[in-house]
């Protein structure tokens, strides 16, 4: 864990190394409330790592042409095996870090087949985005800011992810959480769509 806090800080900027530990406050918040208790109903250490590690797609050594989830998934891989785990745990960092932005977590099947850790920390992370003081225990969204800021919050991260895919389009693909956010705050600006992928078939469908 150590190791992984120190990735995140030495490659991240404070905005997005804030995200991700409140990421993870929030979601051990969440599972308490539910009544999941660490080291029985799921793995605290697997759950942070997840948090801690789902944002290095967005460092600016992130230099990969795949979307930032999947290029972010991969470094914390490598990361993890570099350090001696190779065991499940990789898998389930993995799949968690690659896929948590399209909601999955909301499926009943995932939640029965599945590590429990990813749906807490994937939880969490949304929370911290997209949610709000009320989701969490009273006052309790106030004593983790309190230690770890928002820093810009959100629209910092929106801007993070915007500046990459500019940089680099090809980390915008039709329908990916990038390619959306280009098109609301540079409406004006060409990317390729849905459109572009069908006609660039061989098929000609």
């Amino acid at each position: 864990m150590n190791k992984a806090t120190a990735l995140m800080v030495e490659t991240l900027p404070p905005f997005l190394c804030n995200h991700s530990v409140r990421g993870f406050l929030f979601g051990r918040a969440i599972a308490q409330q539910r009544g999941l208790q660490p080291g029985i109903d799921y793995d605290e250490e697997t759950m942070y790592l997840i948090c801690v590690l789902h944002d290095l797609g967005l460092a600016e050594n992130a230099t990969g042409d795949l979307p930032f989830e999947i290029d972010g998934a991969d470094v914390a891989a490598r990361f993890l095996e570099d350090n001696g785990v190779t065991d499940a745990r990789v898998d389930t960092i993995w799949d968690a870090v690659a896929a948590h932005t399209i909601g999955f977590i909301e499926s009943p099947v995932f939640q029965r087949r599945r590590p429990p850790e990813i749906r807490i920390a994937v939880q969490g992370i949304g929370i911290d985005v997209g949610g709000a003081p009320t989701d969490l225990p009273p006052g309790y969204a106030d004593l983790v800011h309190a230690s770890y800021p928002r820093l810009g919050g959100t629209r910092a991260l929106t801007a993070s992810i915007a500046a990459q895919a500019i940089a680099n389009p090809r980390k915008a693909p039709p329908v990916s959480l990038a390619a959306e956010i280009l098109r609301a705050i540079h409406p004006d600006r060409p990317l390729p769509g849905w459109d572009t992928f069908t006609d660039a078939s061989g098929w000609q469908d």
